[in-house]
C-alpha cells in the first residue's frame, strides 16, 4: 500500500483513470467480448495474453472492484465471488481437498463452520476446530500430518471473539501451511491481517464493505508472501501443471 491514508485508497484505490477516461468505473453489463481473430481469442485461452473472454470468469468492472480491496488490504491479487461464502469455500478448496485436514477456530460464522465441518467433510475435507484463547498445546495438538491450512475470523460473527492472528500465523508457518483469515468484520479500514502473519484473506463484502443491504459478493485477496513451492509437496494444485486447464 502506499503512503496515503486508508480512506483515500478507499476511494482511489485499484482505478486511477488517464487523461479523458471516466471518473468512475464503468459497470460492463456483457458476457462476451468480441475479438476479430481466432488466433487471438486462442491466446487468451491458452493464457499466452491478458484479456477478457467470458464474464464469468473476468470482468473489468469486478476486476477493478477487487483491485480497490486488494490495494486496501496490502495484498498481491485479487479475486471477487458471488458471496462471502464462495469466497471461503474457492480459498480453501484450492488449498484442501479429499483426504487433507484443515485447522480452525471455532468462534466462526456459523455458515462457515458448517461449511467446514459437514458440507467439506462430505468432499473428504476434514477439520479439527478449537477455541480462538486455546492455549498453545492445544492450538499444537489439533495439526495432523495431512494439515493443509488454518483457518479463523478477525472478529468472530457473531461472538465478537478476536483472533490472534499472530500467535495462529505462527502456528500455521511452523507446520508449512496458510493461514487464511475471514476479516469481514472489521474490513482492511481497521485490520489488515497480512501485517500480522495472514497469507490469504477473505470478506463477505455483504457486510460492512458495502454497508446498505443491497449486494451479495465476497472477496479473495492473496498477500502473495507465502512460499508454496517450499512445500510444493503438499500443494501439487498449485505448484504442478493443472490437468484441467489444457
Amino acid at each position: 500500500m502506499s503512503k496515503q491514508t486508508i480512506g483515500t485508497t478507499c476511494v482511489q484505490g485499484g482505478y486511477r483513470p488517464g487523461d479523458a477516461e471516466p471518473r468512475q468505473v464503468p459497470i460492463y453489463q456483457s458476457t462476451t467480448w468480441k475479438y476479430d481473430t481466432s488466433e487471438h481469442m486462442g491466446k487468451l485461452f491458452d493464457l499466452e495474453e491478458s484479456g477478457y473472454f467470458y464474464s464469468r470468469l473476468q470482468n473489468p468492472t469486478c476486476d477493478l472492484v477487487a483491485a480497490k480491496i486488494c490495494e486496501m488490504e496490502g495484498g498481491t491479487a485479487a479475486m471477487l465471488t458471488s458471496s462471502g461464502m464462495a469466497a471461503n469455500f474457492l480459498a480453501i478448496f484450492n488449498v484442501a481437498g479429499a483426504g487433507d485436514h484443515v485447522v480452525a477456530s471455532s468462534a466462526i460464522y456459523g455458515g462457515t463452520y458448517n461449511l467446514l465441518a459437514h458440507t467439506m467433510g462430505r468432499m473428504g475435507v476434514t477439520c479439527t476446530f478449537v477455541a480462538p484463547d486455546c492455549t498453545d498445546e492445544e492450538l499444537e495438538a489439533a495439526f495432523e500430518p495431512n494439515t493443509k491450512l488454518v483457518f479463523g475470523e478477525t472478529i468472530a460473527n457473531p461472538a465478537l471473539a478476536v483472533l490472534d492472528i499472530e500467535r495462529f500465523a505462527k502456528a500455521a508457518h511452523d507446520h508449512g501451511v496458510p493461514l487464511m483469515v475471514d476479516n469481514t468484520f472489521p474490513t482492511p479500514v481497521m485490520c489488515r491481517p497480512f501485517e500480522w502473519g495472514a497469507d490469504i484473506v477473505t470478506h463477505s463484502t455483504t457486510k460492512y464493505m458495502d454497508g446498505h443491504a443491497a449486494y451479495l459478493g465476497g472477496v479473495i485477496v492473496d498477500h502473495g508472501q507465502f512460499d508454496w513451492m517450499a512445500h510444493a509437496d503438499k500443494f501439487p494444485g498449485l505448484t504442478t501443471p493443472d490437468e484441467s486447464y489444457h
